[in-house]
């Protein structure tokens, strides 16, 4: 399939991409995460140029990792950009953070300990990819997929981000929305909840419902209580499409009128529509009041970037000819008429998508010379006390020659290790699976924050390659319960922390039971056997200095919450579990602290998330910013023994 772009057209769409998606980020910020029908025929308010918005602020980090990268840039590399210049906490982005500062690569990164992988953080940032890629969906849906794990994996941030990156890259040569859809559409799972809710809209406008309706019909089956849940605000961008019928604003506006994550919606629906129609078929009545500046927020660190659209457009088409001449020989930059020599069916790429939907969210693989190194976590990457810790370890060749030598694994002093061994491979693609185990005894080990496992591959006839991945501490608790639902607040905190106290539970003497938590989310009904009661969940963090610490609560069912014997919070009936949706910001000295949380569940489920941070702006490795995560990964010296000892 020849394509023959214009290059006067193409810049036309990469700024009409680039100036839509500013326009309806701004148009739709003053609505962003609420509920409800809305009707804005207009800005509200009228800006006075554009305002910032991270749906394009991460997107000109990845421009600067392709200007300074090139085309073969990989996820591990997007990571390593993530943490110098991203520094937004929020949701999606802080869990993914967290994960690479400890050590996980994409897409581990991305998959564990994420509540919010099914959001829109990955979605918002596909234009990039689509202009640097236009008119080959398929490499600008593998681009995608590399950014999305970084912070989705395994979720449908990761399905919504390769979706449109697919269709914005063919609507620089298709520009029927149907067509457009149906492209995209083919480089996701068809069962998916964002293919669903796509199938649906296109579904209900075929039938002539009414917009409103359409809208009403779309969140009951398929909306969430999280507004930035991702396959909703997918089919919200198909409506305001479908429903706009080609109009920029009328479009852009029933897309914010939805509700939700309007910021994004109306950013999306902006880009697509820019490149569709391009720059200069956008209204004046909306290009003026953004004008051509470039707003970035606070989030974005240590970049130097375009100030103004025009700048960002060059800068985008630079890399453009790059990617077009290292991955897309297809495709041609040329001063003659836009030729584009295809059918839909050519522009379909259904292999891609069966090719990353197989691949496993707890599997991050390091490219090491003549061989690859494929890191299996079982279930999570961490370790505690009570069982071993499993992963598996695979070699892969990447040379065109045989390979053989021997791998050996070590882990931090005191751990037993199992696993290693010689190996042969094949030509390129060739594996050997080593199967390894790692176990940690309470009494002579106390787990870290992240724990180095190294691995040694010594290969004939050349110097051996060492490489290291982590395995995460467990969280440590102290857990006590269950007591009777009318277990009263004048049993206080302090009792909670004297084993000795004369509580009962429905099994006598209260005793405190040390558990450990993979993830912030912490399951406990199987601590209530099912009945309604109150439980109590105890942890303690250290500091080595006197500092702020943040604590972020949700629970499934009505709590309080104490930091050293001090009340911080108290929250009664609760919406559905959104983690750190309660946040509290507490000063203490150096040394250990205590915090205490009681729940009382009606039903005899349970679901208690708790995320420790300490907010010290000059924290290592967050370059002035703080919010590093306090696992606490043991008790102090005493603290087991006392609370389950058997004289209590």
């Amino acid at each position: 399939m020849a394509i023959k772009l214009n290059r006067d057209e193409l810049f036309d769409r990469v700024m009409g991409c680039w100036l839509g998606k500013s326009i309806g980020g701004t148009l739709g910020a003053p609505l962003e995460g609420k509920k409800g029908l809305f009707d804005l025929t207009y800005y509200d308010p009228v800006p006075e140029g554009a305002i910032f918005n991270d749906d394009l602020d991460i997107q000109l980090v990845w421009l600067r990792a392709l200007q300074e990268l090139g085309p073969e840039l990989t996820t591990h590399d997007l990571g390593r950009y993530w943490l110098k210049h991203v520094i937004y906490p929020w949701d999606e982005y802080g869990y993914g953070a967290f994960n690479l500062r400890k050590g996980l690569a994409p897409p581990v990164s991305g998959a564990y300990n994420n509540w919010f992988v099914d959001c829109e953080g990955s979605p918002i940032r596909s234009e990039i990819w689509a202009m640097v890629a236009p008119a080959d969906p398929e490499l600008a849906a593998r681009y995608a997929y590399m950014d999305a794990i970084i912070d989705h994996a395994g979720g449908e941030g990761v399905w919504g981000e390769m979706y449109l990156a697919a269709l914005e890259s063919a609507a620089f040569i298709v520009h029927d929305a149907h067509d457009l859809i149906e492209i995209g559409l083919s480089l996701i799972p068809e069962d998916c909840r964002t293919a669903r809710a796509v199938r649906d809209v296109l579904a209900w406008h075929r039938e002539g419902v009414e917009w409103t309706r359409c809208r009403e019909l779309l969140l009951e089956k398929h909306g969430h209580y999280n507004p930035q849940d991702s396959p909703q605000n997918q089919g919200i961008v198909t409506l305001g499409w479908l429903y706009g019928d080609g109009d920029f604003g009328d479009s852009i506006l029933k897309a914010v009128n939805c509700g939700e994550d309007t910021d994004c919606t109306g950013a999306t629906l902006g880009a697509i529509m820019g490149i569709v129609h391009g720059a200069a078929a956008i209204p004046a009545k909306w290009k003026d009041p953004v004008s051509e500046g470039i707003a970035v927020g606070w989030g974005i660190v240590g970049l130097d970037y375009p100030t103004d659209l025009e700048e960002l457009t060059r800068q985008t088409l630079e890399q453009t000819a790059r990617v077009i001449a290292a991955k897309a020989p297809q495709v041609r930059v040329v001063d003659q008429p836009t030729v584009a020599e295809h059918d839909i069916e050519a522009l379909r790429a259904p292999d891609l998508m069966r090719e990353v939907e197989a691949a496993d969210p707890m599997t991050a693989i390091y490219e090491l010379g003549p061989v690859a190194l494929h890191v299996a976590y079982e279930g999570t990457p961490t370790i505690g006390y009570d069982a071993p810790t499993r992963v598996t370890l695979a070699l892969e060749g990447c040379a065109d020659v045989a390979v053989a030598g021997e791998m050996t694994v070590e882990a931090p002093h005191g751990w037993q290790v199992e696993g290693g061994g010689e190996f042969a491979l094949g030509r390129r693609g060739a594996t050997e699976d080593f199967d390894c185990a790692f176990a940690a005894d309470r009494a002579r080990v106390k787990l870290q924050v992240s724990n180095p496992i190294t691995v040694r591959i010594a290969l004939e006839g050349q110097d051996a390659v060492v490489h290291r991945f982590p395995l995460l501490g467990e969280r440590a608790w102290l857990v006590a319960g269950p007591f009777a639902a009318d277990f009263d607040a004048e049993h206080g905190p302090e009792r909670a922390l004297d084993p000795k106290g004369e509580w009962h539970g429905r099994d006598g003497m209260v005793r405190f039971e040390q558990r450990s938590f993979a993830e912030n989310q912490m399951p406990l009904g199987d601590s209530l056997g099912g009945e309604a009661g109150v439980l109590y969940a105890m942890t303690y963090v250290f500091t080595s200095v006197d500092t702020n610490i943040g604590v972020g609560l949700d629970c499934s069912d009505s709590f309080r919450a104490w930091v050293d014997g001090e009340q911080i919070g108290e929250v009664i009936d609760p919406p559905p579990v959104r983690p750190v949706r309660h946040r509290f910001s507490v000063d203490v000295a150096e040394g250990w602290h205590t915090v205490l949380v009681k729940m009382l569940s009606d039903d005899g489920e349970l679901e208690l998330h708790c995320y420790l941070m300490d907010n010290r702006p000059d924290m290592p490795g967050t370059r002035g910013h703080g919010r590093m995560d306090l696992i606490n990964t043991y008790l102090p010296d005493g603290v087991a023994e006392y609370f389950l000892g058997e004289d209590e």
